[in-house]
């Protein structure tokens, strides 16, 4: 046994040493992010039995500061791990909610998590492990010793250094660049059949020349390793690092790689692969995904000038959470312009919503202000969210197959659908465009005619905008 540890120590050391530069590549653009304010790296030993699993984690390199400790949910026995150090941790809180201020680089704890129904065959552990608020992690070492020795195959999405089986245990060693939040396990053990200091595919067929050659090729930036098998995903795994595929269509692992490095890189979900998408095309300038992904890249690129996108692409690179509501803030600073783009299409699958230029003005009607009336630019156009305005001006709005009807106690409109023409009180006039437009689930009118067919005054401030009703009915 001592032969078989010293010879995964030196292969630990080793690999270290190969991967440090990328593991600061890789990693080195997160540390920018404002809520992760300094980095640290991790050691973690897990020692599984039959109904828990022991956790002692070592965080290193930790910053002088105070830090808060976010521990597990389902953690139990909760305490300082001494180690072979007296100072180990000698920062921890007594309340165990911190590490304190003060010259220790490296501080250990040490916690259970129960497995109540043991460890069935495909599951995933998530969420299990200790973070620092606020801290990024830039390098992990795992170890996983297995007491029950039940063999299979254990996936992190780390690199594997090397892994035994003893006559008391089982015991796998994963070393690399980033944070580690899932693990794997599996009863059937699925051979490595491809490397590369990025990726590692289990398959137990041998993959054809033309797939190692794309995987060969294909440069993800600042992509972490990963792990991908082919096999089913009979549990419906989502792990940001871990990749299940049953096809070998060179095209779809493609994507599937490029995808989800990038919702690691950028802590983006599984749930809505739409977001992921659109930046991977960014990323790999070129389009990826699906129809609405591919139709938000090139609307997106088409109006950039050279500049924007440059700017743009920046500002992704410099950021390494990002959701919606992110990318739509990155955007506003880009166009110099509020927008909600990115919201406005995570909303529904098949609605395609164009770049619209957002006025943060406030808006009042007859004096009241207005917390639901947005006020879009489009195309050269202003455009009043038209349910909210008519329902404060008293109007009711029906949306039917013959067209909108818009009434109130004396006036009623009907507006045929792509019709030159709108009707007042049973009377016929002529329209040379389109009064009312639709975005989304919602109507938007356009503001000359709302002026012209309600009778309204509109005063624009610096910070609101006044409207008014300048005669009634």
């Amino acid at each position: 046994m001592k032969f078989v540890i010293s010879f995964l120590t030196m292969l630990l050391v080793v690999t270290n040493s190969v991967l440090l530069l990328f593991q600061y590549h890789v990693y080195s653009s997160s540390l920018e992010e404002e809520e992760q304010t300094f980095s640290y790296e991790q050691e973690i030993e897990l020692k599984f039995k039959r109904d828990k699993v022991i956790v002692k984690q070592h965080f290193l390199h930790l910053p002088q500061e105070k830090m808060t400790i976010a521990w597990p949910i389902s953690s139990v026995n909760r305490s300082c791990e001494l180690g072979t150090t007296s100072d180990s941790c000698s920062r921890l809180s007594d309340d165990l909610t911190s590490f304190e201020e003060g010259e220790s680089t490296k501080q250990s704890i040490s916690y259970e998590i129960p497995l109540a129904d043991g460890l069935p065959d495909g599951i995933l552990l998530s969420g299990f492990l200790a973070k620092i608020e606020k801290g990024g992690v830039s390098y992990t070492t795992l170890h996983v010793t297995d007491e029950v020795k039940r063999g299979g195959m254990w996936v992190s999405g780390l690199p594997v250094i090397g892994s035994t089986s003893l006559n008391l245990i089982d015991y796998t060693l994963f070393s690399g660049a980033g944070n580690m939040s899932d693990l794997y396990w599996q009863q059937a053990v699925i051979p490595v059949k491809y490397k590369n200091d990025y990726l590692t595919v289990h398959s137990n067929e041998e993959l054809t020349e033309e797939l190692r050659v794309r995987l060969d090729n294909l440069n993800i930036p600042n992509s972490a390793h990963i792990t991908l098998l082919f096999t089913e995903n009979k549990n419906n795994i989502k792990s940001p690092r871990i990749v299940f595929m049953k096809s070998k269509d060179i095209d779809s692992i493609e994507r599937e790689l490029i995808v989800k490095t990038v919702q690691y890189q950028y802590g983006l979900t599984d749930d809505n692969s739409l977001l992921s998408e659109v930046v991977s095309s960014f990323s790999m300038d070129r389009s990826i995904g699906s129809e609405k992904s591919v139709w938000m890249y090139e609307t997106l690129k088409n109006y950039f000038t050279t500049n924007q996108l440059s700017e743009w692409k920046t500002k992704l690179t410099k950021n390494s959470s990002l959701n919606a509501e992110k990318l739509d803030e990155l955007l506003s600073e880009v166009i110099g312009s509020n927008t909600s783009f990115f919201q406005l299409n995570l909303q529904s699958e098949l609605d395609k919503f164009p770049l619209l230029f957002e006025d943060s003005r406030t808006v009042y009607v007859n004096g009241v202000q207005q917390e639901e009336l947005k006020l879009l630019m489009k195309d050269g156009k202003i455009l009043y969210a038209a349910g909210p305005l008519l329902a404060e001006l008293g109007y009711t709005l029906n949306d039917t197959d013959k067209g909108l009807y818009v009434q109130n106690d004396s006036r009623a409109f009907r507006f045929p659908i792509q019709e030159p023409f709108y009707v007042l009180n049973e009377k016929r006039y002529d329209a040379m465009s389109e009064p009312f437009e639709r975005i989304g689930s919602e109507f938007y009118i356009e503001e000359a005619w709302m002026i012209r067919l309600f009778l309204l005054d509109i005063e624009k401030q610096e910070d609101r905008i006044n409207i008014t009703e300048s005669s009634t009915f």
